[in-house]
């Protein structure tokens, strides 16, 4: 990891944290603009993903990738953005659906690091812990039915990214020389 990227996961973990101390504060107001940021994140990844799928990663082995990356990206920050109208406890279970997905993503790679000899346990870790969080918020959501509750426990699941995150930005990475 250059030292670009681990300032890029400092600043990420920061906002991170900066996001979820808003949630915690002021949840009602603070969560809309979560998710407003989200969906603006999630567009403007989309879109940097089909600028840079049109300029090189077509012509690269393995390009399409990008250019699906790219739409699904853009399509879901443009369909979080039409969910704004629908009851709170709606979106809070769509967005913790989603962290699930992305514990299950971090505990494929931790597998997959772990069968080439890599570090694994952290991201292992985080995805149970994503699992898990995102579980409970569902649980509880349609138990009680309360979006304070949801909002509250997604507040602790960015809090608990975010930590991560920077934990990560920190770690030593190991480099691979071909001789």
């Amino acid at each position: 990891m250059t030292s670009v990227q681990r300032i890029k996961k400092i600043v990420g973990g920061v906002l991170m944290l900066l996001c979820s101390l808003l949630l915690a504060a002021s949840p009602h107001e603070g969560f809309y603009v979560v998710a407003l940021i989200l969906c603006i994140s999630s567009i403007l990844g989309g879109l940097r993903a089909l600028f840079y799928y049109f300029n090189m990663a077509r012509h690269k082995v393995g390009g399409k990738s990008m250019l699906y990356l790219g739409i699904i990206l853009l399509d879901f920050g443009v369909f979080t953005l039409t969910l704004a109208d629908i009851p709170r406890l709606y979106l809070v279970l769509y967005l913790m659906v989603l962290y699930a997905f992305s514990g299950a993503v971090s505990i494929l790679r931790a597998r997959e690091a772990k069968l080439y000899g890599g570090s694994w346990r952290l991201n292992m870790t985080l995805g149970i812990g994503k699992i898990v969080i995102a579980v409970i918020a569902v649980i509880f959501g349609l138990i009680y039915g309360s979006a304070e509750i949801l909002v509250d426990i997604y507040s602790f699941s960015l809090f608990y990214s975010a930590v991560a995150q920077i934990i990560g930005a920190f770690r030593k990475t190991a480099i691979v020389y071909i001789q």
